[in-house]
């Protein structure tokens, strides 16, 4: 076990300087394998070169020092997608077939995915042993892509948890990785709570930053690398949880804006937009979304039935396409994150592009770029 003494402390010179008091010590352990956190980081990927009709790759996991992960996919006799994943559990540089893992690829939205689960061996320094690693991979075949480079994804399903007394009371600390490289560090997440569940719910806040309890405020002055203690201090940040919540909380003014009678009208085939905008003289405002992007329910719930963006977009005309569907229109118009929204002339040129949630305020300003560049063209004429 390391000692707190061997622990490289982070820097935290841009946080407030004020005395501090001693520093809560709290040793960590695998949260239950039933335990999940309410969030989800990143994916890392995993590109794959294929040979043989069989995809191979490896990733690094772990400190430096410590091999990569081999990994191979496979289709078993007869399949046509794969369904069988050579994974290096053991991290031994061979892929032995107990170390074979199955699954049944799901087609979702005319992609095919092939899920599994599996438990990474990391060793631990100084001779130590090793710490289980449990993650899930997945690896999508688009037959809409038939270009596109194979890569495997995958993300953490563990994380480490510790108990604390605090005030005479139990308290609870979570960290949780959001980098993909089994090493903690300050780029990855933290929580506190008074139960598990509610440390848990926290979990999501970054170790570079701060964490509340009580309404008191701490900051992150030490923690292992391999995920097995971590030290903390309360301190003074300048302002009260709920000054922080309210300034963070940038949907507030968007929740409180008037709402129109009726949510701005969306057409959904473009080519019959684009026709209309032509015959009508004007620009069409493309939101390209998808079903399962939240930022696009909030905007079709907040912005989309504000007073202010339904009279602004008078001037346009507005269609909403899903991006799983419109392969093509996604491919001309580098649609790389939804929401995506554009502002396109008759013929269809892009003439202003934004990416994910945009306010009422916001939105209003992008819509308004319409009438700025038909001024702007008449000018020209």
């Amino acid at each position: 076990m390391h000692t707190l003494a061997g622990i490289a402390t982070l820097a935290l010179a841009a946080l407030p300087q004020v005395p501090a008091p001693a520093s809560i010590a709290v040793p960590l352990t695998p949260a239950p394998a039933e335990a999940r956190l309410p969030w989800s980081p990143k994916g890392a990927s995993v590109p794959l070169v294929l040979a043989d009709g069989r995809l191979a790759g490896s990733f690094a996991l772990g400190h430096a020092a410590t091999p990569p992960v081999a990994l191979r996919l496979e289709k078993s006799g007869g399949t046509a997608h794969f369904d069988e994943l050579l994974l290096d559990v053991d991290r031994d540089g061979e892929l032995e077939e107990s170390e074979r893992l199955r699954t049944t690829p799901k087609e979702q939205r005319g992609k095919w995915w092939s899920s599994f689960e599996a438990s990474i061996a990391i060793p631990l320094p100084e001779g130590q042993g090793t710490r289980a690693y449990p993650l899930s991979l997945w690896f999508v075949e688009d037959p809409a892509e038939p270009e596109a480079k194979p890569a495997l994804r995958w993300s953490r399903r563990g994380f480490v948890e510790g108990r604390f007394e605090l005030g005479s009371k139990p308290a609870f600390v979570v960290v949780t990785e959001m980098q993909m490289d089994g090493v903690f560090d300050q780029r990855d997440a933290w929580g506190l709570g008074r139960s598990a569940e509610e440390a848990r719910k926290s979990s999501s806040r970054s170790l570079e930053g701060h964490a509340w309890l009580d309404g008191r405020a701490y900051r992150l002055s030490a923690l292992d690398a391999d995920g097995q203690r971590i030290a903390f201090e309360s301190f003074d940040p300048g302002f009260t949880e709920a000054q922080e919540r309210e300034r963070l909380d940038t949907k507030a003014v968007d929740r409180a804006a008037a709402r129109a009678e009726a949510p701005l009208a969306f057409e959904k085939d473009f080519a019959a937009a684009l026709l209309r905008a032509q015959l009508e003289k004007k620009r069409l405002f493309v939101d390209f979304q998808t079903t399962w992007c939240g930022p696009c329910r909030e905007m079709e719930r907040w912005v989309y039935t504000a007073k202010d963006v339904v009279e602004a977009a008078a001037q346009v005309i507005p269609v909403m396409l899903d991006g799983y569907e419109q392969r093509e229109l996604v491919r001309r118009y580098e649609v790389g994150g939804y929401p995506t929204l554009l502002l396109l002339d008759e013929q269809g040129k892009v003439l202003a592009r934004a990416t994910g949630y945009r306010s009422i305020a916001e939105t209003v300003a992008f819509l308004r770029e319409s009438t700025v560049a038909r001024g702007t063209a008449e000018q020209k004429k």
